[in-house]
């Protein structure tokens, strides 16, 4: 487990720096004061303004794909794909099953195109 790509080892030779550095005695309290300062600064304006910028950039593409009507089509796409290569399994009892001219024409170009060995013949 790695916490900020800080894995256990990495982790050790912190703390026995840390004992080192500043003695047992003296590390309880700078414990206590790094923790004072890090609860300060989460509760802090600039913390709570870079947490919001960072939701709006992290829903920044979401965001984008809605505004620009993209969802559809991809999900149009994933469903052409889909039956795509559902006739390829089963190219003659797809074809039946198929009323969308556009579709029913993109599979049929996509059985002319195919070489014949993935068609099962």
């Amino acid at each position: 487990m790695e916490i900020l790509n800080i894995g256990p080892l990495e982790l050790l030779v912190i703390l026995v720096l840390a004992v080192l550095m500043f003695g047992p005695d003296d590390l309880v309290n700078f414990a206590h004061k790094a923790g004072r300062w890090i609860y300060n600064l989460r509760k802090s304006e600039l913390w709570q303004e870079i947490e919001g910028t960072t939701k709006e950039i992290q829903e920044l593409p979401q965001k984008i794909l809605k505004e620009a009507e993209l969802e559809e089509t991809i999900k149009e796409i994933n469903a052409l794909n889909q039956a795509l290569l559902n006739s390829d399994l089963h190219p003659k009892a797809n074809d039946a099953a198929i009323t969308d001219p556009p579709l029913a024409q993109a599979v049929e170009e996509h059985h002319e195109s195919a070489p014949k060995d993935t068609l099962g013949s």
